[in-house]
């Protein structure tokens, strides 16, 4: 997550509710934190996404919970009464990669066992946060907007823009979410899939266009949908007129669990995660053409013709559709890839053979779109090396670098939303 300040129908049971049990059991806080945490990542997973996130919310307990300020500043507050030092880091979470852009700000207790600490103002966008209690990293219990990912640790804070950003839910016509649920041949157990569809689908007789759009690593199919903005962004698109109706398919890019995969080099996550991507990219791509796309035809009117297929996806899901993309020339007309990450040793012997013919790449391809920011450090240098390899093979492709851009949704929020302006043109 790039630094704070660069622009860019199950019921669940309340957040605050539980928060506020919490607090009459001060003693075992730190455990009933957790516990809650976990029932909500399961829920949020299974739970169909039928609405996505509106501005953060103003508690009506304002002093109880982290709030929104008119001005735009923030006020970060968590009940531990028990802790002896908390932080707020907001940016990009820590993980297996450097923190790159992470704020970091101490945060002071207050008599009320409440620890608090006001920041900024923020520029209007979707922040991610989370709280170092003690050096354990944890969302914020009193954000019903968790960031999707395998492991949730992470919380999401929306600053509205004045007029509504690009990636504000505005008022107008709005399209719908669907969580469909398929069987999945290529691994032997259901599966689901997001579908997203225009305000105007069901008057529509005529099929549409189809984008595949691929997730990152250790994240959720909910991440193009919930913290990637795609219904907001296409809906406003939609109703400025800038691009066209289309239907778009986000996928569970994880075919393999993680876990399951076996170290090649115990102890070396690298080893481990290069093995991963390796064996996923082909699962991914035996799902998409064996299950998901002749699901998706059954009940979508969709197009079945080249020229109005798309994929693109994010990190490991833009390495996914470079890998897909060329290694089935000729079923997609666009490629966008948003700081695919690894490139290197990472494509199958597919891509490998289909990129040896430049003249068939740039007769099938439209438009092959490849966008990072300067300061990704996990993908950006194997993307240079990559663009330079396409420059010399003289492929035809657009190649876009964000100024002080990480690897991060800053970058891939409005990267999506110039990619749906390009697609599918007549």
């Amino acid at each position: 997550m790039p630094a704070a300040g660069h622009k860019s129908d199950t019921p669940i049971l309340s957040l605050r509710q539980k928060t506020m049990k919490m607090r009459l059991l001060p003693a075992f806080a730190g455990l009933a934190i957790c516990f809650v945490l976990q029932i909500f990542a399961e829920e949020k997973e299974s739970t169909p996404s039928a609405s996505v996130p509106e501005a953060t919310p103003t508690p009506t307990l304002g002093e109880h919970y982290t709030q929104v300020l008119p001005d735009r500043r923030v006020t970060f507050r968590l009940l531990a009464p028990k802790a002896n030092a908390v932080k707020v880091m907001i940016g990009v979470k820590s993980g297996v990669y450097e923190p790159q852009g992470t704020t970091t700000t101490e945060m002071t207790k207050q008599e009320t066992d409440y620890w608090t600490v006001t920041l900024g103002p923020f520029d209007p966008d979707l922040y991610e946060y989370q709280f170092d209690i003690d050096g354990v990293l944890l969302p914020d219990p009193g954000n019903d907007m968790p960031k999707p990912q395998r492991h949730v640790n992470t919380s999401m804070l929306l600053i509205p823009g004045t007029p509504p950003d690009f990636l504000d839910e505005q008022a107008g016509a709005h399209g719908t979410m669907r969580d469909e649920t398929y069987h999945s041949t290529a691994l032997s157990k259901n599966r689901h899939v997001l579908v997203y569809t225009p305000p105007t689908y069901d008057r529509s007789s005529t099929p549409l266009p189809v984008l595949y759009l691929y997730h990152g690593f250790f994240d959720t199919r909910y991440s193009w949908v919930t913290e990637g903005r795609l219904p907001q962004i296409l809906d406003n698109l939609l109703a400025q007129g800038k691009t066209v109706p289309m239907v778009v398919v986000v996928p569970d890019a994880h075919a393999l669990p993680f876990e399951t995969v076996p170290e090649t080099n115990p102890g070396e996550f690298s080893s481990n995660l290069y093995y991963f991507w390796a064996k996923n990219q082909a699962a991914a791509d035996q799902e998409l053409f064996h299950d998901i796309i002749p699901f998706v035809q059954s009940l979508y009117n969709i197009s079945d013709e080249p020229q109005k297929r798309a994929i693109a996806g994010f990190s490991m899901g833009g390495l996914q559709a470079i890998d897909t993309g060329i290694a089935h020339l000729g079923y997609f007309s666009s490629i966008g890839a948003f700081s695919a990450a690894p490139l290197s040793d990472n494509l199958s012997n597919e891509f490998k053979n289909a990129i040896k013919d430049p003249n068939k790449i740039n007769e099938n391809l439209r438009l092959f779109e490849i966008v990072t920011g300067d300061n990704d450090g996990m993908g950006g240098l194997a993307t240079k090396e990559f663009v330079s390899q396409l420059s010399a093979q003289n492929i035809k492709h657009v190649y876009t670098v964000i100024p002080g851009g990480t690897h991060s949704m800053f970058v891939w929020r409005p990267a999506l939303a110039n990619f749906l302006q390009e697609i599918f043109k007549k």
